[in-house]
């Protein structure tokens, strides 16, 4: 096994590419509110920030912030959802190199997890449809039922997957993500980042939470698992 016997990925932007499906879903959810919807720069610069979907929604439609009653953020939240669930999500693709990477990791003995701010049925579904979901040992979203604070908050590292890996360091664990969101949740856990600058991350923001380690592709990753790395 190589220096990180656990590896956290991203989803949105590191193992997925889902600017297509955000962009269409965020496009019929306005319009089937009758609103015309943001434009997709506007979007693109909004999920490029890492926010979770709560977060977004305001950004993009700005009434939302001026609503003292969370019932209408919520109720298009789950609207949002039920059209990526049902529609949208279709319209996500594997970056390349993404399954042969993870069955190397498998076969190596690493440990893979996924954290991230989308919905936790919107990854369970597509990591089911791309056959891949089996080689992941613990999967964290958005999940009511499960709160935890957002990245880059380090909640969801302190009371999940740290008691879950008590053998390891924290610096044993590499966090592979795209945004600024993902790199500086790292930092706050103690967790050895790695930049997925093909992602959706401004780079700016990117560089300046000092990644460790920055790649271009997926594939880039196998020196960095590797013995000699």
């Amino acid at each position: 096994m190589g220096p990180y016997p656990v590896i956290i990925f991203d989803f949105d932007g590191t193992l997925c590419a889902t600017e297509d499906a955000i962009l269409y879903t965020f496009k019929k959810a306005f319009e089937e509110k009758n609103i015309t919807p943001p434009s997709p720069e506007k979007i693109k610069q909004a999920i490029g920030t890492g926010a979770n979907l709560a977060e977004l929604l305001p950004i993009l439609h700005p009434p939302l912030q001026e609503k003292q009653d969370e019932a209408e953020l919520q109720e298009w939240v789950n609207h949002y959802r039920h059209l990526y669930d049902t529609d949208g999500g279709r319209l996500t693709t594997l970056f390349p190199g993404a399954e042969n990477l993870i069955a190397h990791l498998k076969e190596q003995g690493i440990t893979c997890v996924v954290i991230s701010n989308k919905g936790q049925r919107a990854i369970e579904d597509a990591l089911d449809r791309f056959q891949l979901r089996q080689h992941f040992d613990l999967i964290l979203g958005d999940n009511p039922e499960v709160p935890f604070k957002k990245k880059p908050d380090p909640m969801a590292y302190e009371k999940v997957i740290k008691p879950r890996y008590p053998q390891f360091a924290s610096s044993q664990i590499l966090m592979v993500g795209d945004t600024d969101a993902d790199l500086l949740f790292a930092n706050n856990a103690g967790l050895t980042s790695c930049w997925a600058a093909y992602g959706y991350g401004a780079k700016e923001s990117c560089n300046a939470a000092n990644p460790k380690f920055t790649i271009q592709s997926l594939d880039e990753l196998y020196p960095i698992i590797a013995h000699e790395a």
